[in-house]
């Protein structure tokens, strides 16, 4: 099943699905462009939308008017073209070879160029009367993606001098805006400042090409991190406009984010345990006393790291279970104690409950020893995506 699907016969499903929040998306959003002032908001959609269906997710964004998108392979924005999205989307991939360049150009994509390969590729794609449109990433910390300090100024001359290329953009990656301390983020900030004082300087009018260095966390802490040396012209968040905190010691909640995705199921078993009841592979959890189990057809191949053997806790029968035993492939089980569980009851793993309760994806992701985002784009293409407005509910094909 297609992640993108929308499945209303649930007599076909599984009772397990994730609930899109799209009133949610739209919220978060907003809060993007409050943030961002008067900088266009680049709304970042690779990975499937993190997960969440990213043309769905594209169509809401834009609706929210976030002005471009973001992604990262060239299949991404054909699949973003195909669906009828006409935005500006920025390839951050870049292009791997002359088949990839002639895909981009022909699917309208602005694609990410870092080495004299890059830009050779893309003059060779473009002309004067059709200038093909690109952006330079600078390397100034990440050390993963993007031209070198040192050779950085010689691609940005050689892009501003080539007739058959328009500049769109140059940008860096903030390596550390999560963090307390900002002094590594302002560094990159000063260092793209100084290049863009070197190259463009002020010729090329009064806005020039996009400038932009802001993640999801730099978002947050924009102000602080351009400290006066830069003024970007654009923000690219992504985590964020799904409704998960980018920092480890402050909460969606307090952000003023709300949560997209819920993943639910239903109960479809349950059983007495006695004390010395093995649950599972291997037998790793024993229980230790006389004990209710409740059994979800949701496991590994849906997005439930084994990981969180010991650890992970779902929302079921209005509290907080843990999840115990081995996570297996469709399935875990959880401990309700003596507390009343009966076959059909929903249980929901990260997102709201059906009365509107949040259960914190960053919980659960903390709880198998990673971050939101694994979790979110682990999400297993056979659960379906049910999108509504607002809280999900108790029976999601309603």
């Amino acid at each position: 099943m297609s992640i993108e699907s929308d499945p209303t016969d649930s007599a076909e499903q599984r009772p397990v699905w994730a609930w899109i929040d799209r009133a949610a998306l739209r919220h978060n959003a907003r809060r993007a462009r409050a943030l961002a002032g008067d900088r266009t908001v680049i709304g970042v959609v690779k990975a499937d939308g993190y997960g969440h269906g990213a043309t769905k997710v594209a169509r809401a964004l834009l609706a929210e008017g976030i002005g471009r998108l973001a992604i990262v392979s060239v299949a991404e924005g054909a699949a973003l073209r195909r669906a009828g999205i006409g935005s500006p989307i920025l390839l951050l991939g870049g292009m791997d070879d002359v088949a990839g360049a002639e895909r981009a150009l022909k699917w309208g994509l602005v694609p990410v160029l870092q080495d004299e390969r890059g830009v050779a590729l893309a003059q060779s794609f473009g002309s004067a009367d059709a200038r093909f449109a690109v952006e330079l990433e600078v390397d100034t910390g990440m050390r993963r993606m993007g031209a070198s300090p040192t050779s950085a100024s010689t691609l940005l001359a050689r892009i501003l001098d080539a007739p058959q290329l328009a500049l769109s953009g140059v940008f860096t990656h903030l390596a550390r805006a999560d963090e307390p301390e900002l002094a590594p983020s302002r560094g990159q900030a000063e260092a793209l400042a100084a290049l863009l004082a070197e190259v463009v300087g002020e010729e090329q009018g009064e806005r020039g090409p996009d400038r932009h260095l802001a993640n999801s966390a730099g978002l947050f802490r924009l102000e602080e991190i351009e400290a006066g040396a830069i003024e970007t012209t654009a923000v690219r968040p992504g985590l964020m406009l799904y409704g998960v905190s980018p920092f480890a010691d402050r909460s969606a909640e307090a952000l003023d984010l709300e949560p997209v995705m819920t993943l639910a199921a239903r109960v479809v078993a349950t059983r007495r345990l006695s004390a010395g009841d093995s649950v599972g592979y291997g037998g790793e959890w024993t229980a230790d006393r006389e004990t209710t189990l409740a059994t979800l057809p949701v496991g590994y191949a849906d997005g439930i790291p084994r990981a969180v053997l010991g650890r992970g806790r779902v929302h079921l029968a209005g509290a907080s279970r843990p999840i115990v035993g081995r996570v297996s492939m469709d399935s875990i089980c959880v401990d309700c104690g003596d507390d009343p569980v009966e076959i059909g009851d929903v249980a929901t793993v990260f997102g709201r409950t059906p009365e509107g309760a949040r259960v914190p994806v960053e919980d659960f992701a903390r709880a198998a020893g990673t971050i939101g985002y694994e979790i979110l784009v682990g999400v297993g293409g056979r659960v379906p995506r049910i999108a509504g407005d607002g809280p999900p509910k108790a029976d999601p094909y309603a």
